[in-house]
C-alpha cells in the first residue's frame, strides 16, 4: 500500500502537513493572530472591492458576524433588494415612451400583439374549447371548422377517401396508413358533430 509523500497519517484522518509562512506573506488582520491571511472578506457594504485578509478560522468568524443590511431601514433594504431585479441597471415601466405607429411603447409591433392605444390584445376565443385533444386533432386532420355540419364532414371524408384509398394509390403503405387515420377521425367526428 502506498501513501502520498506530502500527506501524514493521523490515527483519525489524513491531514496535510503544516506549511511554513513566507516572511513577506500577508498576515491575518484579526487582532492577536499571526496566521496566514489568505481569505478575503469585504470591509464594508459601501466598498465591496476592499478586503480584509483573514485566516480560515477568523474569516469564518467574521462572516458569521457580518450583516450586510446592518444600519439600514426597511425601506432602504427593500430599495437595495429591488436593484437586484434589474442587475443594478436603470429601467423604466413598460409603455412610458411616446406612442408610435403599430402599438405602444415606441417600438415596431410586427406580430400585432398590441392595439393602437398600446393595450395588449387578448387572444381570440377558442372555437374548439368544448372538444378534447383527440377531437381537435380530428378536426384539423379533416380540415374542418368547429361549427361544421354532418353533411360537410361526409363531403370532406369522400374527398379524402378518393385521394388516400389504397386501391387508388397502387397499394402504397403510406397512403394506406393515412387512410386508416382519416377513417378513425371520421368515425370519431361522426359522433361529435350534431346536426
Amino acid at each position: 500500500m502506498s501513501f502520498k509523500n506530502d500527506l501524514r497519517f493521523n490515527s483519525r484522518f489524513w491531514e496535510e502537513p503544516e506549511t511554513e509562512i513566507a516572511p513577506d506573506a500577508p498576515r491575518c488582520a484579526w487582532p492577536d493572530c499571526n496566521g496566514f491571511g489568505e481569505f478575503k472578506a469585504p470591509k464594508s457594504r459601501d466598498d465591496l472591492r476592499s478586503y480584509h485578509l483573514f485566516c480560515l478560522e477568523h474569516v469564518r468568524e467574521y462572516n458569521r458576524r457580518w450583516n450586510y443590511y446592518e444600519g439600514m431601514t426597511s425601506a432602504d433594504i427593500e430599495r437595495d433588494m429591488r436593484k437586484d431585479y434589474t442587475w443594478d441597471r436603470p429601467s423604466w415601466n413598460f409603455g412610458t415612451f411616446r406612442k408610435g405607429p403599430g402599438g405602444g411603447g415606441g417600438f415596431k409591433d410586427d406580430f400585432g400583439f398590441f392595439n393602437e392605444d398600446g393595450s395588449f390584445k387578448r387572444e381570440p376565443e377558442d372555437d374548439y374549447a368544448q372538444f378534447n385533444l383527440e377531437e381537435r386533432q380530428a378536426f384539423a386532420l379533416m380540415d374542418l371548422k368547429s361549427d361544421a355540419t354532418l353533411q360537410e364532414l361526409k363531403t370532406r371524408y369522400k374527398v379524402l377517401v378518393k385521394k388516400y384509398h389504397p386501391d387508388a394509390n397502387g397499394g402504397d403503405k403510406e397512403a394506406e396508413e393515412r387512410f386508416k387515420i382519416i377513417s378513425q377521425a371520421y368515425t370519431l367526428l361522426k359522433n361529435v358533430i350534431l346536426d
